[in-house]
This record gives C-alpha cells, sequence and structure tokens, in this order.
C-alpha cells in the first residue's frame, strides 16, 4: 500500500527548501574547493548562482515565476547597522505565482582567518555584525507583516577562522557553536541592538577549519 497526496509543496516550502539545498550547496563547493571564496562579494555571488539555478527548479506552473535580487533596499526602522532607515539586503528571493507570493531576506557574512596584524577588537566587531544582520532581518518581518506579507530571513555566515564558532570563546559577543541569545538588548562599546527571538548558533563544522553559519529568524 501507498499514500497519495494531491498537495503540492506551498510557496514558502519551496523558500525553504530552495535557502536549505542552495546552502548545503554552497558548503560543499566550498571545501571542494571547486569555488573560491576569498571576500564577501564573492560568496554573494556564488551563492546568488547557485540560488538561481535551484530556485528555477521549484518553478512548478507557468504561473511560477522565481525572482532573486542582490542589495535590494528595505524600507526599515532606523537599527544600528542602517541608522537612516535604508536597508540594503544582500540577497532578496521571491516565489510568486500571480495570486500569492513568498519572499526570503538572506544577509551574509564572511570573516577571514586572522592575519598577524588582526586585533581582538576586530574578531569582536565581526561577531557584533552578526547581531546587526539578525536586528535587521527582524525588521524587514516586521516591514512585511505590516503589509500582510509574510518574510523569511536568513543569516549565512562563512570563515575559515574556527575562533568564531569556538562556544568556549572569552569575548562578550557570544556567536560560538551552541550559544543561545535570548530576547532583549545587546550592547557592545556603546552600540546597542534590540532582538525579539531566541537565537541558537549551530554551526557546521567541516575539515580545513571551514565553518559555516545558518540562522532561520
Amino acid at each position: 500500500s501507498y499514500a497519495m497526496s494531491n498537495n503540492v509543496l506551498s510557496l514558502k516550502e519551496r523558500l525553504t527548501e530552495i535557502v536549505d539545498i542552495s546552502y548545503r550547496v554552497l558548503c560543499n563547493k566550498i571545501v571542494s574547493q571547486s569555488i573560491n571564496i576569498p571576500n564577501e562579494a564573492s560568496l554573494q555571488l556564488q551563492l546568488g548562482v547557485i540560488l538561481k539555478q535551484v530556485g528555477q527548479l521549484y518553478e512548478f506552473s507557468t504561473e511560477d515565476r522565481f525572482i532573486i535580487q542582490l542589495e535590494d533596499v528595505q524600507d526599515i526602522n532606523a537599527t544600528q547597522k542602517s541608522k537612516n532607515g535604508k536597508a540594503r539586503c544582500d540577497i532578496m528571493l521571491t516565489l510568486e505565482n500571480g495570486v500569492d507570493k513568498s519572499t526570503v531576506a538572506i544577509e551574509l557574512k564572511h570573516f577571514k582567518k586572522a592575519s598577524k596584524n588582526s586585533s581582538s577588537e576586530t574578531i569582536t566587531d565581526n561577531r557584533f555584525s552578526i547581531w546587526c544582520d539578525l536586528e535587521n532581518l527582524e525588521n524587514y518581518k516586521e516591514v512585511f507583516s505590516q503589509k500582510n506579507q509574510e518574510l523569511i530571513g536568513y543569516e549565512i555566515l562563512y570563515t575559515n577562522n574556527p575562533n568564531y564558532a569556538n562556544p568556549g570563546s572569552t569575548s562578550y559577543v557570544k556567536i560560538g557553536h551552541g550559544i543561545v541569545m535570548n530576547p532583549g538588548e545587546y550592547e557592545s562599546n556603546g552600540r546597542k541592538v534590540t532582538l525579539r527571538n531566541e537565537y541558537t548558533f549551530n554551526w557546521d563544522i567541516y575539515p580545513e577549519d571551514n565553518c559555516f553559519l545558518k540562522i532561520k529568524v
């Protein structure tokens, strides 16, 4: 016997799969060195290419349309990262069918392995920038909800510096593996972010110190 289902994946379910599959492909291509990621711009480009290819596979009908935009400007309330209320989202994905649509916002970070000249302050600032991205992603969701639209946010990070994933780090700004951030206000060097949700930093750690992080907002 077998079960029969007439339910086609919803737009939201499809976008979630598109991001999950593309993230795994990105990780494996970087680790296997089939692509080179020297900076954040190349991370954005390479992930964008993968997302486009995977996303088009999820256009199931002639009405379905998968759209990807880079550096898409969003009007939000002022945040630590976007003090003027104009936020540039690294990648915006939309899947629509002429009646409904679903949207994903992705913020990216790329941190290189620390050089001899790198300071602990630089690494702390980098960690804090993750908090800032999460604050922005929460604000994107709020803006969309005010328009009765749903948005899913993702923070995606790649680094070859395992220090960032170290749960034993003594840094005040903690993003190590297994660390849980509760909702509330956080401050570093006089800068503040306010987070509404709880986040757990579950890193994907591969050989050769390749460390990846994907957080759903």
